[in-house]
């Protein structure tokens, strides 16, 4: 048996294709000198899956629509990706889905050929998992010339420390200044809004009866735990660095700013309600750093959402109905409270994919949970990363990657990460 490494650490070639691989681990006694052995053979080395086919980037570019600030903020490149955290890649989600290509030493590889691939200027990230974000991508971002944060979710790790996910957003050093940074926690805003409607009912109902106060409390309560779902949202307020002489520049002058936000929206599709909550719950976030100083906005992120939903009709066209039935989704004794939410905005999105395509894609995610594809969006089709743009539309300048034809994501019975 030929000897292939004395390192503690071996990755497979594709001269180890068909063989199996025994790994020998010695220890010696530290007295009497006696050496133990113990071996463990690897199953078959299999050959290393075909990779998709490269992804066309697609371009809807207008110079005369290029205002002067636009040219002067420059030509940039955002990724916008949900990684699948390791604590969710699970055979009961995945179950067509081989147990070696799940785990996290494979897909870490994949993902780092595919970030680096794309040599975004802005990444951001969703399902990062805190252990993985400081072991993996930081220090891997901080190599490739990137600075960066991370954002957890509320909730507490599953069973080990940093076996929880949330967001994570990086920018090139050398294109972009962080001047501001804002963590979104939407069980701390529920907490806020909550506390307003409680205030505003003792205002409005002076001394009501104790079991009106018991009831409406306990109104309270179930809307908390509804509303309370553990997501967290990253605002960035980004100053770009001026192309000619960047040391001087960064001295001398301070460059134009834009805003990028990252989010990933709760998931369950029972709960359309609490995803239209988290979105205008963002968006009034994103108005208070905005809109005084007009800045050009970017959001990416995971919404969970189809083109049919409220969140999507609320980001897109400014606001949405009461009468929409996402929004009438919630049990009844919560209906009036969601009544009194002001559900529009003035930042005036646009969907990147849509402003490039002409309509959304057919799908942006599919698994082989369900086998039925198609345009209506459902979970096995997308969960909509949408990215959507404002300022930034109107400039006649975006480009967009393809996602790519419906038949091959079919075979693949998912897309790839």
């Amino acid at each position: 048996m030929p000897l292939l490494s004395y390192s503690r650490s071996y990755s497979p070639t594709a001269a180890d294709v068909g063989h199996v691989i025994r790994v020998e681990c010695k220890a010696t006694k530290r007295v009497g000198g006696g050496v133990l052995t113990k071996t463990v053979d690897t199953g078959l080395v299999l050959p290393f899956p075909p990779m998709p086919p490269r992804r066309q980037m697609l371009a809807n570019v207008n110079e005369e629509r290029l205002t002067p600030r636009l040219r002067q903020i420059g030509v940039f490149r955002v990724l916008t990706y949900n990684i699948l955290a390791e604590i969710y890649a699970t055979r009961q989600m995945y179950p067509y889905c081989p147990i070696w290509a799940l785990s996290w030493s494979f897909r870490r590889e994949l993902l780092k050929r595919e970030l680096q691939s794309y040599n975004a200027d802005i990444i951001c990230l969703q399902e990062v998992q805190g252990d993985h974000y400081k072991s993996f991508f930081a220090p891997m971002m901080e190599e490739w010339g990137y600075e960066g944060w991370y954002l957890k979710k509320s909730r507490e790790s599953m069973g080990l420390e940093g076996k929880v996910d949330g967001c994570a957003l990086f920018y090139k050093r050398n294109r972009f200044i962080l001047k501001e940074r804002y963590p979104v926690d939407f069980n701390e805003l529920a907490n806020d809004f909550l506390k307003q409607v409680q205030t505003e009912y003792d205002l409005d109902y002076q001394g009501p009866s104790m079991a009106a106060r018991e009831m409406f409390l306990s109104t309270l309560n179930k809307m908390r735990q509804r509303l309370q779902r553990d997501n967290v949202a990253q605002i960035t307020v980004l100053e770009v660095v001026p192309a000619n002489n960047e040391m001087v520049a960064r001295k001398s002058q301070s460059g134009p700013l834009i805003c990028v936000a990252n989010v990933h929206i709760f998931s369950n599709p029972k709960f359309p309600d609490v995803k239209m909550w988290q979105t205008n719950m963002l968006a009034k976030q994103l108005e208070r750093v905005t809109l005084n100083r007009n800045l050009p906005t970017i959001l990416c992120g995971d919404f969970n959402s189809e083109p049919s939903s409220a969140v999507y009709e609320f980001m897109t066209r400014n606001h949405v109905p009461l009468d929409h039935p996402d929004i009438q989704h919630p049990p009844p004794q919560l209906a009036n409270i969601y009544a009194s939410l002001d559900l529009e905005h003035n930042i005036g999105f646009a969907s990147a994919y849509a402003s490039v395509f002409g309509a959304e894609p057919e799908y942006t995610n599919y698994t082989g949970a369900i086998s039925r594809i198609g345009c209506d969006y459902r979970r096995s089709l997308t969960e909509a990363l949408l990215l959507v743009i404002r300022s930034l539309d109107r400039c006649g300048g975006l480009r967009m990657v393809h996602t790519g034809d419906a038949d091959s994501v079919r075979r693949a019975e998912g897309t790839p990460t």
